[in-house]
């Protein structure tokens, strides 16, 4: 099974004429040959091979192998709007060759889909990319939604079943597009979970999973350029608060982030620059009462100044 991503042709003009067409297609095939040779050479560099299968666990066994308490997000996802924050009660946007917003200047993330929220498509697919990290990447894995809804921290009933298969039904119909000028260059065109087959109940509705994930995947991967979280913290954290660990355990030394900043990263649409303050106070408050930051506070010229907490991972604080 393959994924089959949404087709982007990018052509500097509208030239009609047959030879014109016949050279944009050409320069767009030496073009993906040429992506395709830097994501190669990328991946040498970091000690991976590409010609391989690509097992996340065997790749990186003392984050992944050993620590059955961690999830993991690629940093490039990590520090932008792919998750937002957005107030539960707006409508998801629906996206076409949406440009997010990203923290670097150098990364850029083209997406296509429904909107990604950070209060429950982030940690399933956090939790969905934990039962495949034993797999290798495009070979398929099984897990029920009994298991997910359980594993990611939410009670067992009907309403929590079908908001699980929401979140997949989101996470499969998209297209993820990113960008490194610095690293792999063009990721290639991701589904956050591949085509997927289903076991349904008497009443129709999906109970089993089969499916499977990306081995592009690998590329924002590679060089342990992830951010792990410990689950048991991180899946209780509210949506913004989630947002800010991600840019913060991201770094070792996190910068200041500008509020206006940091709420662009958020996707939130709060037009209350009071109200979007108390919120990020509030985050605030929320990582150090966890211990990820020894200090996390926002300053009187809109800063969110933070100093992770050296002890975090040994000692997990978890939320009631």
């Amino acid at each position: 099974m393959k994924c089959k991503p949404i087709k982007i042709t990018l052509r500097e003009n509208d030239g009609s004429s047959e030879a014109a067409g016949k050279t944009v297609v050409s320069r767009t095939n030496i073009e993906k040959q040429m992506d395709g040779f830097q994501r190669k050479a990328y991946l040498h560099r970091k000690g991976i091979d590409p010609n391989k299968l690509f097992q996340l666990d065997n790749i990186f066994p003392e984050t992944m192998g050993k620590r059955s308490d961690l999830r993991h997000i690629p940093n490039d996802y990590a520090r932008s709007s792919l998750f937002t924050a957005t107030n539960k009660n707006q409508p998801r946007k629906t996206l076409m060759r949406k440009q997010l917003f990203h923290y670097n200047e150098y990364v850029s993330i083209i997406y296509t889909g429904i909107e990604l929220r950070a209060e429950d498509d982030e940690i399933v697919w956090l939790q969905i990319l934990k039962y495949g990290q034993g797999i290798p990447l495009g070979e398929t894995f099984e897990f029920s939604i009994k298991d997910l809804v359980r594993d990611v921290g939410w009670s067992k009933s009907g309403r929590n079943y079908d908001r699980v298969r929401d979140c997949i039904s989101r996470l499969r119909a998209n297209d993820v597009l990113a960008l490194n000028a610095k690293a792999y260059g063009r990721s290639g065109s991701i589904c956050l979970i591949g085509n997927y087959e289903a076991t349904n109940d008497e009443e129709g509705k999906p109970t089993t999973y089969r499916t499977w994930l990306d081995p592009n995947l690998i590329l924002l991967f590679a060089g342990k350029n992830f951010t792990s979280h410990s689950w048991e913290i991180f899946r209780k954290l509210s949506p913004v608060t989630r947002c800010l660990a991600n840019y913060i355990e991201s770094h070792k030394h996190p910068y200041p982030l500008n509020l206006k900043t940091f709420q662009q990263m958020c996707g939130s649409q709060d037009s209350s620059t009071t109200s979007w303050r108390q919120t990020v106070k509030k985050a605030c408050a929320e990582l150090q009462k966890v211990k990820i930051t020894e200090i996390a506070m926002l300053t009187d010229d809109d800063k969110i100044c933070c100093i992770r907490h050296e002890d975090h991972d040994k000692v997990p604080t978890p939320l009631p």
